[in-house]
């Protein structure tokens, strides 16, 4: 008999629930996995038929929320977000004291920061941020100060956490440099205080291919290719567009075992 080119339901149904699991942490329901499913058989899972599914899951409205736990559970040691409401409302009580007077410009620094990462949610939700935004908001407050003190831990960490590496010897002192407040050079781009710092590594390609390694990684199981990390990276860089890299990984024969 001819081999028949029809995807069996299994497969279909495994690669529904793997999405859901990989994007929003969980399985679906029957509503959802019968939806997904008749989604994705309309024409054998084509092209078109997977970017509809796709679509579906990450317009869910708990995909934000699950992102940002996801990032503060690996950047902030599962912080909760209720301790940042906390710590806010702490530092807004020493302004109201006047033995810590000498210190208000730096308690109000850190309510701001503080404050920022306590809109993210609604923020990406609403599209006024993008997921570059959050993470660089991520690792620059008190709390993530609190784990890595000092400018070379700051510098290491953000190095491992995002570029999967270590800093060269150089990468290091020049980024320490810049966290405090000198001149420095770090991928080619120069800058002199920790915002500068932040912009630098958060715009530059070696970021991006990052993201293109740590998400191989985790749907994949796997390092990229050099072409495939330098598409994605290119890709994303141009467009920041985080949710597309993850779509144009998820919808690979690779990842549904076909």
């Amino acid at each position: 008999p001819p081999p028949d080119p029809t995807i069996n339901n299994v497969t279909v149904e495994n690669y529904v629930n793997k999405v859901y699991i990989s994007v929003l942490g969980g399985k679906p329901d029957s509503l959802e996995l019968n939806s997904g499913t008749t989604i994705l058989k309309k024409n054998n899972l084509s092209t078109a038929n997977r970017t509809q599914f796709l679509d579906t899951v990450f317009k869910h409205p708990e995909y934000y929320d699950h992102l940002y736990n996801t990032v503060l559970t690996d950047l902030l040691n599962n912080l909760d977000t209720n301790e940042i409401i906390n710590d806010i409302g702490i530092f807004q009580s020493l302004l109201l004291d006047s033995a810590y007077i000498l210190s208000w410009n730096e308690i109000r620094y850190e309510i701001v920061r503080l404050d920022s990462m306590r809109t993210i949610p609604n923020e990406l939700k609403s599209g006024a941020i993008n997921t570059t935004e959050m993470q660089k908001r991520c690792i620059n407050n008190y709390f993530y100060d609190q784990i890595n003190m000092g400018a070379a831990n700051f510098v290491i960490s953000s190095f491992l956490h995002f570029l999967n590496r270590a800093p060269t010897t150089n990468e290091l002192t020049q980024g320490e440099n810049m966290v405090n407040g000198t001149p420095g050079t770090l991928f080619i781009q120069v800058g002199q205080s920790k915002p500068d710092y932040l912009i630098i590594f958060f715009s530059s390609l070696n970021y991006f291919e990052g993201e293109a390694v740590l998400l191989y990684n985790k749907y994949l199981f796997r390092n990229p290719t050099s072409v495939e990390m330098s598409n994605a990276a290119t890709k994303s860089q141009s467009t920041l567009d985080y949710i597309q890299m993850q779509k144009d990984i998820l919808s690979t024969n690779e990842y549904i075992g076909i």
